[in-house]
């Protein structure tokens, strides 16, 4: 019978020529289009940076019926004094079960290997950015980061911002930024946690590098620049959603990229998109939930956020590994006993946790704990963006020795919200 259990093949590593077949399993999935120039393109881009080993899918009769798929990522994470530290991640995505096998047991099978083997590889944790939210809490992972979509009015744009009179803003071609995009990134990148990396060929497929062609959905990108001193600290991507017209409807832009390594990048390239001529509305996705423009607005309700939801997801896989790792605010020192009772209960133990100005360690103990806390609750507290005060009401937490929660929270509080700006 067709979808019979006993027909499934898991298939580890998948052949770089399944690609094309596995590929389109997972857009029909996606609802995106299984042919096509659009299609070839992403065929391409797969085949050029396809890490077979680090593949899963499901075959029944030879037709991929599920897809799963890591990758080698860095995240930045809180760390000592306001800076922040780079730790390895496993990085989860395309991830789907075609609808006519679901509920067999594919998706239990394919990450159950694949959070394996991040474990064997010494990954201290695993990433995702989740389609939706009711899957992956039982595999252990749990929301860690939010993000906002925003829309800026301009049209009071005499009003709306000014440049800060130093730097320059100028355009440029995709072709002239393959050295300096991934540099401009990486310093905007570490300005805060939560930052996943845009390692290997992620560049040249944006830019259209190197043999690629970039997939654009619309209107042709503009790039724009911004240097200060004659040094890149700033790049901006965007394109226009709807034209203007001469009955006086505005134009609207979409903003794909809005990296900035310094506040003279961030404020001019604001005060750029404010200034574009018959544009009346700027959107922007997957920013900062604290965006900092708000502040230098004439009127702060030119920005409205539209929309604010979790990011990216944590599964600790290394409760050592991973919280040496990190930074915290101030010394202190609290036991921690970690219940993981999701897929491989990988992150079950109990931990003494000291950090003071001599670093921080992490290790198994057998003290008695001050915290009885779940897995998932830590993975959420990780980076930064919850804490233990919010998250007592729907997770598991156990305080064991007064006053060791707020001191806890105290520990692992941040300046700043973390933030994401790259999709996976």
């Amino acid at each position: 019978m067709v979808g019979d259990v006993s027909d499934i093949e898991i298939v580890n590593p998948v052949p770089l020529d399944e690609v094309r077949p596995w590929l389109a399993s997972l857009a029909t999935t996606f609802l995106d289009d299984t042919e096509g120039e659009t299609f070839d393109r992403m065929v391409e881009m797969w085949r050029r940076d396809w890490f077979a080993d680090r593949c899963w899918g499901a075959r029944v009769g030879g037709r991929w019926v599920a897809t799963l798929a890591t990758e080698p990522r860095s995240i930045s994470i809180p760390g000592p004094g306001g800076a922040n530290l780079d730790v390895v991640a496993d990085a989860l995505t395309a991830v789907t079960v075609n609808a006519t096998h679901r509920r067999r047991g594919l998706l239990t099978q394919m990450l159950s290997a694949s959070l394996r083997g991040a474990k064997d590889r010494g990954e201290p944790l695993s990433i995702l950015l989740a389609a939706e939210w009711p899957i992956y809490g039982r595999f252990g992972y749990s929301p860690a980061s939010l993000a906002s979509n925003y829309t800026l009015f301009t049209r009071a744009r005499d009003t709306l911002l000014t440049p800060t009179g130093t730097g320059s803003v100028r355009q440029v071609d995709p072709a002239d930024l393959g050295d300096i995009a991934p540099a401009v990134f990486e310093a905007s990148r570490r300005l805060r946690a939560g930052g996943v990396d845009r390692r290997g060929e992620w560049w040249k497929r944006r830019l259209g590098l190197d043999g690629y062609q970039p997939i654009n959905h619309g209107k042709t990108p503009n790039y724009i620049l911004h240097e200060s001193d004659g040094v890149p600290d700033g790049l901006l991507r965007w394109a226009a959603t709807r034209d203007f017209e001469p009955t006086g409807e505005m134009g609207a832009v979409s903003v794909a990229d809005l990296i900035t390594a310094t506040p003279a990048a961030y404020r001019n390239l604001w005060a750029y998109l404010a200034g574009l001529d018959v544009v009346g509305e700027v959107t922007l996705q997957r920013r900062p939930v604290d965006e900092p423009i708000r502040w230098l607005l004439t009127d702060g309700r030119a920005l409205r956020q539209t929309y604010t939801g979790d990011d990216v997801w944590v599964r600790l896989l290394d409760v050592p590994a991973a919280l040496s790792a990190r930074g915290y605010t101030g010394s202190g020192s609290v036991v921690l006993d970690v219940v993981d009772d999701d897929m491989g209960g990988y992150a079950s133990g109990r931990y003494l946790l000291e950090a003071g100005d001599d670093g921080t360690e992490c290790r198994a103990t057998t003290t008695a704990a001050d915290l009885r806390i779940s897995q998932r609750t830590l993975a959420s507290m990780y980076l930064g963006g919850f804490t233990l005060r919010q998250l007592a009401i729907g997770r598991s937490v156990e305080e064991l020795t007064p006053g060791a929660l707020l001191r806890t929270d105290a520990l692992f509080s941040t300046t700043l919200p973390p933030w994401n700006a790259t999709g996976f």
